[in-house]
């Protein structure tokens, strides 16, 4: 038998280890994206996802799902260590990447300067999430 540096969880529940740090750091870069500008228009993320006047309904609809599977499911899948959390979190994780290419692709063909850097490191920090929680979903024996 080998040594692990994690001990085992108990019945139910996931033993995240290590990978549970990458999952807390991509959820910071989340959070430093919120702040930084998503559009031409200098919108941050934070008042995209409030509702800011001329944003277009792609960016609106990925930084919604950015906070509720990324930040909040990121943040009760951690917490509780249930496999029902880290199965919906994936699947969110997953759509929100997806919309998350739509909105880039939305600012690049409407009128103005093109997606701000903050949609893209939200759209990488949502795409390490997605991985990141798939990989404990497809892990499950």
């Amino acid at each position: 038998m080998t040594e692990s540096s994690t001990a085992p969880a108990p019945s139910g529940r996931v033993a995240f280890g290590p990978g549970a740090l990458v999952a807390a750091v991509a959820v910071l870069v989340l959070l430093l994206a919120a702040v930084l500008p998503w559009t031409g228009l200098g919108a941050s993320g934070w008042e995209v996802v409030l509702g800011r006047p001329g944003v277009t309904g792609l960016p609106r609809l990925f930084g919604t799902l950015a906070v509720v599977f990324g930040v909040v499911g990121t943040a009760v899948t951690l917490s509780t260590g249930r496999w029902p959390a880290v199965f919906v979190t994936a699947a969110g994780c997953a759509i929100t990447s997806v919309t998350g290419l739509w909105a880039i692709w939305s600012q690049n063909t409407s009128a103005g300067t093109g997606p701000g850097i903050g949609l893209w490191l939200a759209l990488l920090a949502m795409i390490v999430l997605a991985v990141r929680w798939a990989s404990y979903a497809f892990s499950r024996r």
